[in-house]
């Protein structure tokens, strides 16, 4: 047993939502190990796993158990509930097993594909997904439950690879790969065509040139696929939003579908980063170019600006020099070889280590480190902006519209929906946001009610306190 083989460390039992809490024998042994539960990005369903900490070497192992008779049990116990009555329950279990079949059987298959997509057939691919996650993420557009999951973004990213449209070839670079995809949640129509994704299959052995090709979908899988979609449509189930399918996905319910306002959004900022690469090619000129990186703020009813401190995931934010242009970069170069002797070459990575100031001993520093605001040592896997949102969403329901950059971004934005925000509705009990009467008005017999949202924003503040920093809340 590894815990038994590195002793020296009490074992600790929590919850990862809360931290790690008082320490407990659960474990006998060495090393700490934390028991606990995290939630998915779909549903918030918590799932067990188990922590085993080395403090000396660093490395934290989470390890989860896996029943693969859990599936069976869920759907029959829930057709039981289903029989006696009781529907809530049974739907309730019919999402544990979709969650479950989601994290060990479709995950798992659809990493697969991707990994053999981009190591055998498009090595461009690799890129092209990161570019476009990282699109996504600038535009707070990426990650459950404010935007598009990260298999829909991988799924697009797949099909402008596996299915070119207007007599062109796969694309031959990462770059040409992600102006594509920009081009097709720009254009497609979501609501009319079909949009899905051929994987193929590889060839059992290579070609005589050496490279593996793709044999495609069997017409017969492709008629399934259409004849699901239509089906959809003549149901009035496609309202036009962003729908992918595979050939083992015709329905779209591993995944689901992105929502119709966020697929707008998308299709609006993919046409607008478009213009601004447009306009660059007819320039000559990259001077435009981050814009297409940048999200607009002033779309949303408000701003919240976190604590950076609070930001675990900061991190993994792109640095300033990323969106530099050729120019400026072109300029610093010469600023450089200016400042140098003559003949002496200037390399960039020297030029900026001889910037930072080193300590006493002549090394260079580190990353900055900051004492953890929550005062708990040992926190793996704990996002607090991540958490703070799904609060939100929790709480304000369709209400709300939260969007905020998974990977350290500072800003989390709100949209209020005017169909419940805006709109009067007689004042009763429990109602779904926080609710004001309107003077003087009725509805029959009932006042006249509606949505507070100044007092949903201090609702907000201190829900977030100690990770916002302001509330900017904008009139448009």
């Amino acid at each position: 047993c590894y815990t038994a083989a590195h002793p020296g460390v009490q074992a600790t039992a929590g919850n990862r939502l809360y931290g790690y809490g008082a320490a407990d024998g659960i474990v006998t042994g060495g090393s700490a190990c934390v028991l606990g539960a995290y939630a998915d990005d779909f549903d918030y369903e918590r799932d067990n796993y188990l922590d085993i900490r080395n403090p000396k070497s660093g490395l934290t192992f989470r390890l989860s158990i896996l029943c693969p008779a859990e599936p069976v049990l869920l759907e029959a116990q829930a057709k039981e509930l289903r029989l006696a009555g009781l529907a809530p329950r049974a739907d309730a279990l019919d999402r544990a097993r979709r969650r479950w079949l989601r994290v060990n059987q479709w995950r798992p298959r659809h990493h697969r594909r991707i990994l053999d997509l981009c190591q055998r057939h498009h090595p461009a691919a690799s890129l092209t997904i990161r570019l476009l996650k990282r699109w996504l993420s600038r535009h707070m557009l990426l990650g459950q439950p404010s935007g598009v999951p990260e298999e829909i973004a991988e799924l697009v990213a797949a099909r402008v690879f596996t299915d070119a449209w207007g007599g062109l070839a796969a694309p031959a670079s990462g770059y040409a790969g992600f102006v594509r995809c920009l081009h097709l949640l720009a254009t497609w129509r979501w609501k009319d065509d079909l949009c899905a994704v051929d994987f193929g299959a590889a060839d059992a052995r290579p070609p005589a040139h050496g490279v593996w090709a793709a044999t495609g979908m069997h017409a017969d899988a492709y008629a399934a696929l259409q004849t699901a979609f239509d089906e959809a449509k003549k149901s009035g189930q496609l309202k036009g939003a962003l729908r992918i399918v595979s050939e083992d996905d015709a329905d779209a319910q591993q995944w689901g579908t992105v929502p119709l306002v966020l697929t707008r959004r998308l299709r609006a900022m993919a046409a607008a980063a478009l213009r601004d690469i447009a306009a660059c090619l007819d320039a000559g000129s990259d001077a435009e170019l981050p814009q297409v990186f940048t999200a607009p703020l002033a779309d949303y009813d408000f701003v919240i600006k976190l604590d950076k401190d609070a930001i675990c995931r900061r991190h993994e934010q792109p640095p300033r020099a990323a969106f530099e242009t050729s120019d400026a970069a072109a300029a610093d170069d010469s600023g450089a070889a200016a400042a140098a002797a003559p003949g002496e070459e200037v390399f960039k990575n020297l030029a900026l280590a001889s910037a930072r100031p080193a300590d006493d001993h002549g090394h260079l520093p580190r990353a900055r480190r900051h004492a953890n605001p929550f005062g708990q040592p040992g926190m793996v896997g704990f996002d607090p902006v991540a958490l703070f949102v799904r609060d939100l969403v929790n709480v304000y329901r369709d209400a709300l519209l939260v969007f905020s950059d998974v990977h350290g971004g500072a800003h989390i934005a709100g949209l209020w929906n005017p169909a419940i925000v805006r709109q009067p509705v007689p004042f009763v009990a429990a109602m779904q946001v926080n609710m004001q009467p309107v003077p003087g008005q009725k509805m029959g017999t009932r006042p006249v009610a509606v949505a507070n949202t100044t007092a949903m924003v201090q609702e907000i503040a201190r829900l977030g306190e100690g990770l916002i920093e302001d509330i900017v809340v904008q009139t448009r």
